[in-house]
């Protein structure tokens, strides 16, 4: 007598089966969303240094745009009217003849500061003398200056955004630039 072997498959390989390859999946979408991210950051990481550099040259070239921007503050997360420079800036354009340094200065800064809101996300900038940027205790950039009034001391340009890899929003600088 001849035994039957059966042909298919049972219900319990078929569910192991559909357990296995949706893990993989899963696996492969959170590798995914991390790559994102990543990359999301180190374009924000990027735009932060072309940005930081762009006014660091800008107060470099002129002297007079140093003593108007030693203690600049600006929080792209917080309410316009605290972030709002003086209403003259924004109808100076440029290299009109009737604006003064400081005019064209808080000009050239409110365009700077649209990029920086457009451009990082809950983007954050500080610019202040400071002779400790780097705190050695917390092994990282702080956003305070402790060289306020002090002329002598370096001029550092602080940015700072949402890093989405660790959900932190701006906590302390991500990049800091030498101005002068």
């Amino acid at each position: 007598m001849q035994r039957l072997t059966p042909g298919g498959f049972s219900l319990l390989e078929v569910l192991i089966s559909v357990v296995v390859v949706s893990l993989g999946v899963l696996g492969v979408l959170a590798l995914l969303l991390t790559t994102m991210r990543a990359a999301q950051n180190a374009d924000a990481e990027s735009v932060a240094f072309s940005l930081g550099t762009e006014l660091a040259e800008q107060l470099r070239g002129d002297a007079s745009l140093v003593s108007l921007m030693a203690r600049f503050d600006y929080d792209a997360a917080a309410p316009d009217s605290a972030n709002s420079a003086d209403s003259a800036a924004v109808s100076c354009y440029g290299l009109a003849a009737s604006c003064s340094t400081a005019q064209l200065a808080l000009f050239n800064m409110e365009d700077w500061k649209a990029r920086i809101k457009a451009r990082l996300p809950a983007g954050r900038v500080r610019i202040c003398r400071d002779t400790t940027p780097w705190q050695e205790s917390i092994k990282a950039l702080r956003w305070d200056c402790d060289a306020n009034g002090v002329s002598s001391a370096p001029l550092w340009i602080k940015l700072g955004w949402q890093d989405r890899m660790a959900g932190s929003n701006s906590s302390a600088p991500m990049l800091a630039l030498h101005a002068d």
